[in-house]
């Protein structure tokens, strides 16, 4: 671009106020939104892959069908991983992790800090190859030996070094943090604050029907094939647990087979596959790679609905520019000289669309993400990468668009040019195909968008089965169990209160798996893997648990310590006649059935209700407690009394089962809330653009509207004339993007177990809303036309 040709540029630019504008403001919003929308699918896609040998390593799961039952489990047995490595020559490691959920440390000083402890193997760190400092030889020495992440041990001791060898407690108990690490990568898909030794856990008990644990493995060599791996992984998990297949004697996976129909495979999972996976039992962060792919296609709408704003812009830009063009040409200028100013016009206008999205994007960029739910953790670097190809990308892109435009109009004969004449017919059809792309993509946005909070809004107010409402969790696991039980004895005196109830598992989680079951007898057709689920005796009034046959728990009667209720999923599994109530659940030990309760959802509503067993266990650490009213300041309050009379050393927390439960649909809520921000983007780029056609199409008018109102025309007959041909134009674009926001959103459905309707009146409102706003952004031009004095149009006629 020469100092001349910019010249000219600026000239044109600031003469063409308006649509400069409209040019600028589409541009900017939408390279904003791609900036942003790139960086995010970039960091969902970077998980896992900083870790060295990542492409050697893979997770074991547990797949297959059994009894009509999809099994798609994320963990193994404890017994699987040491016998693969003795075993299987392609397998040189295995590292075998257990998660125990939140856990809380505190220092001699009484400093409290929480975050997220699994157990694992002692080679855990250099597996991951984690940095980390002991003063051992190696990560642990007994089952009360810690290792700390290293934001953890300067937030407690200043410096790593000055961590080593302290006594803290943990989790109730007395140990020494033997090792500190470096604190796990955010694009990790396991969050570890705390490693204790899974000894703890397996307690020298290598079961192989047991499982419960997180089993990784290192090959000899990178990307090795799947399908030979997982044939003999499971073969040699066959081979020592012989459950009807005979491992030893098989040569294909169809050997290990118990039937046609009923299979169970040990198979081998990339690391790089976990982020985007969905398994039953994982602790892992993963992703939808739906809202990745959404992320994607949304931006590029975004930018298409800009993009052809420019076109549609520049084609009415052009239209009062020909006389120009023409003088151009009577000079000596070819064709080539011609698209040379107006790409260099272009280039222009990508520079100041650029540098204006950049500001957006560095100013506004992390409160988005923050809004949003986005985690988004990049480096100076990367993210340089990321806006150096994206400009180039876009400034392509935008040249590859525009080039045609203009290159048609400097096509045409030098005298029609001069003239100011062209094919209105043909600038109209494509004026106006533009108006109909541009709204028919809104629409689609806007449709998605009322879809989307609507089945949002189902999830979150569907009856579950269980009542969530009043009901707060705390957490007694730093009293001992009788401190436990005396604690919720007295929340019981408050009228405030209406019940106590307490369990091992943290409610609005996904529930762990304690192993596989029987019913009634230890038959293989009775066999099925459940959720289980330890309360006690108060946990169906807390929750409002309908029985459909039998009874709950009795904290009176002894015998109910060897009990065990099941739901309605769980009870379908027996295929036999007759009532399951006094039959019997064989695991390692026997269970009397003396319930059923009614299905509820215990997991998200993604999920339809699957098997669960709920046995007893009483003054556990997770305790419930369900408020006769909306009394939360007066709980809250009581507890912090007790929580201080207890001399619980543990800073006083508390949480609200719903917000525990919307935690379920965070990335739902990410996504509406994505989509109502490119709602609005789309529909205000629309309008500005829909702004600027109209104005200048009104000024083509300016004429004829001056002879109509000569002739009697009324304001409102001159402003119809001029509406009719937008809005007819929006009409077909609703048309257009109803099917297509249909089958979009009826796919999108397919995610939950439970969805809402797609309702008519969803459709009629994002039309009503298309044509409301299309007449609100040219009805304000066509007025002051219409009420225009008609000689200041005519006077020179």
């Amino acid at each position: 671009m020469n100092i001349i040709n910019m010249k000219v540029s600026i000239r044109n630019a600031r003469k063409n106020g308006v649509i400069s504008f409209a040019k600028i403001f589409g541009l900017s919003i939408s390279f904003a939104v791609i900036l942003f929308a790139v960086c995010y699918v970039y960091y969902e896609t970077s998980f896992d892959k900083s870790i060295t040998d990542a492409n050697s390593i893979y997770r074991c799961l547990m797949q297959g069908n059994y009894n009509n039952e999809v099994i798609d489990y994320a963990v193994t047995s404890a017994a699987q991983g040491p016998s693969m490595v003795a075993e299987v020559p392609e397998i040189t490691e295995s590292l075998r992790m257990f998660n125990q959920g939140k856990a809380d440390i505190t220092s001699n000083k009484n400093d409290f800090l929480k975050g997220n402890l699994f157990y694992s193997d002692a080679n855990c760190l250099s597996f991951w190859d984690i940095p980390f400092k002991s003063n051992i030889n190696g990560l642990f020495t007994d089952n009360n030996s810690l290792a700390v992440s290293e934001s953890i041990a300067k937030k407690l001791f200043v410096t790593a070094e000055n961590a080593l060898g302290k006594s803290i407690t943990f989790r109730s108990n007395s140990c020494v943090i033997t090792a500190v690490f470096e604190d796990v990568p955010k694009n990790f898909h396991l969050q570890f604050d705390f490693l204790q030794p899974i000894e703890k856990e397996i307690k020298g008990n290598l079961r192989w029907g047991n499982q419960s644990y997180y089993t990784y493995i290192k090959t000899v060599s990178p990307n090795i094939n799947i399908d030979d791996l997982t044939f003999k992984i499971s073969k040699n998990v066959y081979t020592h647990y012989n459950n009807g297949v005979d491992g030893a004697k098989a040569q294909t996976l169809d050997d290990l087979r118990y039937d046609k129909n009923n299979y169970l495979y040990f198979t081998a999972e990339p690391l790089s596959a976990i982020h985007f996976s969905k398994h039953k039992f994982d602790s892992a962060i993963t992703a939808n790679k739906t809202y990745v792919y959404g992320a994607i296609i949304l931006a590029l709408l975004v930018l298409l609905i800009s993009s052809v704003n420019f076109i549609n812009l520049s084609i009415a830009n052009l239209s009062t520019r020909f006389k120009e063009v023409g003088i151009r040409k009577t000079i000596g200028a070819f064709k080539e000289h011609i698209l040379s100013q107006f790409i260099n016009e272009t280039v222009l206008f990508f520079i100041i669309s650029l540098a204006i999205a950049i500001g957006i994007f560095l100013a506004f960029g992390n409160s988005l993400s923050q809004h949003l739910g986005f985690n988004i953790n990049l480096t100076t670097i990367n993210l340089v990468k990321i806006i150096a190809v994206s400009s180039v990308f876009l400034l392509l892109f935008l040249l590859s668009i525009n080039i045609i435009p203009i290159w048609m109009t400097s096509r045409n004969e030098t005298l029609n040019l001069i003239k100011g004449k062209s094919n209105k017919r043909k600038q109209q059809w494509g004026s106006n195909t533009f108006v109909l792309i541009q709204f028919m993509l809104s629409v689609v946005i806007i449709l998605s968008s009322v879809i989307m909070t609507k089945q949002i809004n189902y999830m979150v107010t569907k009856n579950k089965g269980y009542t969530s409402d009043n009901i707060m969790r705390i957490n007694l696991w730093r009293l001992g169990e009788q401190q436990r039980e005396s604690f919720m004895k007295q929340l019981e005196t408050y009228p405030a209160i209406q019940s106590v109830s307490s369990s091992m598992r943290e409610i609005g989680y996904d529930i762990g798996m304690e192993g596989a079951y029987f019913e009634d007898m230890n038959d293989e057709s009775n066999y099925f893997h459940p959720s289980v689920l330890p309360v006690d005796g108060n946990f169906s009034k807390t929750f409002d648990l309908t029985m459909k046959e039998g009874r709950f728990f009795n904290a009176a009667l002894e015998t109910d310590k060897n009990a065990a209720i099941i739901n309605e999923a769980a009870a379908a599994e027996y295929k036999k006649a007759g009532s399951l109530i006094g039959k019997k659940l064989i695991a390692d030990g026997d269970f009397e059935i003396i319930g059923i309760v009614k299905d509820f959802n215990f997991r998200s509503l993604h999920h339809a209700v699957e098997p669960l067993v709920i046995t007893y266990s009483k003054n556990q650490g997770n305790v419930y407690l369900k408020l006769s009213m909306d009394n939360s300041t007066e709980v809250i309050g009581i507890v912090q009394n007790l929580w201080t009379e207890f001399n619980i050393n543990q800073q006083f927390d508390y949480t609200f089962l719903d917000d525990i439960l919307a935690r379920n649909y965070a990335k739902d809520q990410q996504a509406k809330k994505l989509l109502m921000l490119l709602s609005l983007i789309s529909i205000i780029i629309a309008c500005v653009g829909l702004y600027a056609v109209s104005f200048f199409t009104i000024i083509r008018k300016t004429k004829e509207i001056g002879v109509r109102k000569v002739n009697g025309a009324t304001i409102s007959e001159i402003m119809k004339m001029l509406n009719i041909d937008f809005v007819k134009w929006v009409l077909l674009s609703f048309i257009i993007a109803t099917p297509i926001a249909f089958f979009a959103m009826h796919k999108w459905l397919e995610n939950f177990a439970y969805k809402t309707s797609l309702s008519w009146w969803i459709f009629a409102l994002a039309g009503v809303l298309a044509l409301g706003i299309a007449l609100l952004t040219v009805s304000w031009q066509s007025w002051k036309a219409a009420t225009r004095n008609p000689v200041e149009a005519l006077r020179y006629e």
